[in-house]
Formats: structure tokens, C-alpha cells, sequence
């Protein structure tokens, strides 16, 4: 027999992670608006800044002070790990293990390239039936510098790593979804 309570924790667990992927498709694909649709205006942030500050303050001023030097980079990648979420009406709280990599051309420079160990302790707030992050707590476990090769070039074959809409990511089902359904390279 399924429980109704049990049920609807499940879909809303499931609504919270869809939320958090959608925040590390916006932060990798230099997507400030849907980065920032993640959080509630006025979210407190509390997350490692440049240079290992400590940012105390909304999500949007540390996206606002952040942005451009994310930029820097030629591409990172947000893997979202292990997740405990707990549910009590329209309360939910989060710790959320990451690995990051941020890296720029030429790659063999472990000086630009990065490897990122870690944790979201997120608390989110559902209002009118959506879910968002109310307030984030970002904490590093570990950084390793790293020297990734093999970068996509034309010469390569593989398509150019793209901040724009129309790279592969934004693809949807959906009719009016910028990219279509389309899964051909050609």
C-alpha cells in the first residue's frame, strides 16, 4: 500500500534534485538566469569567493561579484554525488556532496586548472508549489590542481565546448524549447 506522505516526499525529492541540476547546468553553461532561478530573491549565500574569501550575503551579489571570473575558464563541470534530503511541509533541508572541475586552456597548467571537493548545506522553501534554495551554505573539503588534456577541437572532431543556448544541453522535447530535439552532430 502506498502512503500518501511517503509518495509526495518522493516527489518532492525528486523536484529538489531536478533543481540542483538545473543549478549546475546554469552555473557550467554561463547561464546566470536560470543559476539564479534556483534561489529565492534574497537567498543568503554563504560560499568561498575569489581568491578563498568568505562571501556572507545574497545569491545574487556573490553571482553578481562572481560571474565574470567564472568566465575565465574555458568550461567546468558540476557533479552532483551523494544527497540527504529531508522534507517536513514546505521545508526541506539538504547536504548535497560535489566535485567541481574548472579548467582553462593550455590545459597542462595545474595552475589554471582545478579539481573541487564540496558540500551544499541548503535549505529550501517551497511557495506556490515550487521549489527553490532559501539559503546555501557552500563548504570546500579540498581543491587539487589538475592537468586535464585532450581538449575538443575542430581538428579533433568534436564540437567546441559552448556558453550559448543552442549547444547540445539546452536540447528539449518540449515544442518552443530552444535546440529542438535534434541529436545529430551534423
Amino acid at each position: 500500500m502506498i502512503n500518501e506522505k511517503r509518495l509526495q516526499d518522493l516527489l518532492d525529492k525528486q523536484d529538489i534534485y531536478e533543481l540542483m541540476c538545473r543549478y549546475c547546468r546554469g552555473v557550467d553553461r554561463m547561464d546566470k538566469e536560470l543559476t539564479l532561478s534556483c534561489f529565492w530573491p534574497g537567498a543568503i549565500d554563504v560560499h568561498v569567493g575569489k581568491g578563498g574569501r568568505l562571501h556572507t550575503g545574497t545569491a545574487e551579489s556573490f553571482f553578481d561579484h562572481e560571474w565574470e571570473g567564472f568566465k575565465s575558464f574555458t568550461a567546468s563541470q558540476h557533479h552532483l554525488c551523494n544527497m540527504l534530503i529531508e522534507i517536513e511541509g514546505d521545508q526541506a533541508l539538504a547536504e548535497t556532496y560535489q566535485f567541481s572541475f574548472y579548467w582553462k586552456a593550455p590545459g597542462d597548467d595545474p595552475e589554471l586548472n582545478w579539481q573541487n571537493s564540496n558540500r551544499y548545506h541548503d535549505r529550501f522553501e517551497r511557495r506556490d508549489g515550487e521549489w527553490r534554495i532559501a539559503r546555501r551554505e557552500f563548504y570546500r573539503n579540498f581543491s587539487l590542481p589538475i592537468r586535464p588534456v585532450g581538449f575538443p577541437t575542430p581538428e579533433n572532431g568534436w564540437p567546441a565546448l559552448s556558453q550559448s543556448r543552442d549547444y547540445p544541453a539546452y536540447r528539449s522535447l518540449r515544442k518552443g524549447v530552444s535546440g529542438g530535439a535534434e541529436f545529430s552532430r551534423g
